[in-house]
């Protein structure tokens, strides 16, 4: 089968949606597929970053194409470039990545032209829920009701990486069920079978104490970082440091004042290489996602194949990429208070904090890369059947 993934971003540059596009990438072709990326040059979009990046990641053909967009925060990234290499590939399934993105009008051209079967996986926030100010946020809400709805009609399959996503789109967006399944993300267990080394972790970052709090993602507004911040403050406990490990979309220096401002010891250590990161999560004695909005959370199950216990916020996917009161515990989003709480009921339990890690690894295993693209392999032979 040939296949091509389209995404706004691909590896090495940094993100949840880009972890995923490289998964399906390299486990399709692991199956025997021909597989294609095609993307843009831009390694971040917040700042507005383009890199030269590698044409090929782990054997699978990269085509990068210029990024551009509108100034200022009410961007919209353009690659009209996509258009033409879409059109010219061979492809017997597209499969694009990320609503609201030029690779969707792209793959649509392609669909109707040539009649190739099409797949989204949309990664769906609410426009409530994004990054950015209100500019970004009134296009947003212009997208969704003159051209969301109907890009996402024109395409043969929605996979969904969580119900609650699914429900969102429904809601949200108005679309019906009737050719949306459900695959949920997942991370590679081979990288987790063995339990990383903390030691790699201490050796790069001696500064840390040996007990600390972490926090893994984009530094974006959407993410609840503040709340966090405001969370540990609030115990007042010198034992624990907060390290923040993530690409900065902007908000680092402002983090970093108001870390001084509560009397918190911070390390803001930015994207780290797939060794530290594991080690990090690892090394922790509990992880922390206070998002705004997640449409799954892949974080949650790397600390849980760490067998380190979760605190998150009750949205989105998240109570689907975690056991709730098994390893790890929900707060609603924006409750400083509640989410301190929790965060001090694991630090300050051995026994449960404990239990809650030997529940997570196991907990993890299930959702290995492997079986996940197995279901989507299938989804792809039906739509060709």
């Amino acid at each position: 089968m040939n296949i091509i993934q389209g995404c706004v971003r691909y590896p090495p540059a940094p993100g949840g949606a880009e972890t995923v596009v490289r998964a399906y990438s390299e486990g399709l072709q692991s199956k025997g597929h021909n597989v294609e990326v095609i993307t843009t040059d831009l390694y971040t979009e917040t700042p507005f970053v383009k890199k030269d990046m590698p044409s090929e990641v782990s054997g699978i053909p990269v085509s990068r194409h210029s990024a551009y967009s509108i100034s200022g925060e009410a961007h919209y990234v353009l690659a009209p470039g996509m258009v033409t290499s879409f059109l010219k590939k061979k492809a017997d399934v597209i499969h694009t990545h990320s609503y609201g993105y030029f690779q969707n009008h792209a793959a649509w051209i392609k669909e109707k032209f040539q009649s190739t079967p099409w797949v989204i996986t949309p990664h769906f926030h609410p426009s409530w829920s994004m990054w950015g100010g209100a500019k970004r946020r009134t296009l947003r809400d212009f997208y969704d009701s003159k051209i969301g709805k109907s890009t996402m009609e024109s395409a043969d399959l929605i996979t969904c990486v969580s119900e609650h996503e699914k429900e969102m789109l429904i809601k949200e967006i108005g679309l019906n069920d009737d050719n949306i399944k459900i695959i949920y993300n997942g991370i590679y267990w081979k990288d987790w079978a063995k339990l990383p080394d903390k030691t790699k972790f201490r050796e790069k970052f001696p500064e840390v104490s040996d007990k600390f709090i972490i926090f893994a993602g984009r530094l974006a507004t959407n993410k609840g970082i503040p709340d966090l911040i405001e969370a540990v403050s609030i115990e007042g406990s010198q034992r624990f440091d907060l390290v923040v490990m993530g690409a900065d979309m902007g908000l680092g220096n402002e983090l970093d004042k108001l870390a001084v401002s509560k009397n918190i010891k911070m390390h803001r250590i930015g994207h780290v290489d797939d060794e530290i990161y594991r080690s990090a999560l690892s090394a922790a004695e509990v992880l922390v996602l206070p998002s705004e909005y997640e449409a799954f959370g892949i974080v949650l199950l790397e600390a849980a194949a760490a067998q380190t216990p979760v605190v998150a916020a009750r949205v989105g996917g998240v109570p689907e990429a975690m056991s709730e009161e098994n390893n790890g515990l929900l707060v609603d989003y924006n409750d400083p208070e509640n989410l301190s709480k929790a965060i001090f009921t694991i630090l300050e339990d051995d026994n449960l904090s404990k239990e809650m890690a030997t529940f997570g690894r196991s907990f993890a295993k299930g959702f290995s890369w492997s079986n996940i693209v197995n279901m989507l392999e299938k989804e792809y032979n039906l739509l060709l059947a």
